[in-house]
C-alpha cells in the first residue's frame, strides 16, 4: 500500500511536483554531507540526527512525486503487519 500521485494531474501540477522532488532531493543531500561530516569528527550522536532528517525529508520526496525510497519503503513494509493490527484491520494469526 503505497502512495502514488494521480495519473489525471494537470501538467503544471506534475511540474510542480517535479520541482519539489528536486528541491528535497538536494536538502536530503546536504543532509548526507552534513551527516558524513559528523561521522568524520566522531559525532555519533549528531550523526544520528541528521540522518532521521534525512529520513524525513525521503518520505516527503516519496509522498511528493510517489518515487519509491527504499530506506522509507523498507521500515514501512517492516511495520505494515502491525500497524493493520493496531487500526484493527488484519485479524490476530495464532502461533
Amino acid at each position: 500500500m503505497l502512495s502514488q500521485p494521480g495519473s489525471s494531474d494537470t501538467p503544471e501540477a506534475i511540474d510542480l511536483r517535479g520541482r519539489i522532488f528536486t528541491d528535497l532531493d538536494k536538502l536530503a543531500f546536504a543532509l548526507e554531507m552534513e551527516a558524513a561530516a559528523h561521522l568524520e569528527h566522531g559525532r555519533a550522536a549528531e550523526y544520528l540526527r541528521v540522518q532521521e532528517r534525512r529520513l524525513g525529508v525521503r518520505l516527503a520526496q516519496r509522498l511528493v512525486a510517489g518515487v519509491p525510497a527504499d530506506e522509507v519503503n523498507g521500515r514501512m513494509e517492516r511495520w505494515e503487519g502491525d500497524y493493520a493490527r493496531r487500526l484493527g484491520l488484519t485479524e490476530e494469526v495464532p502461533a
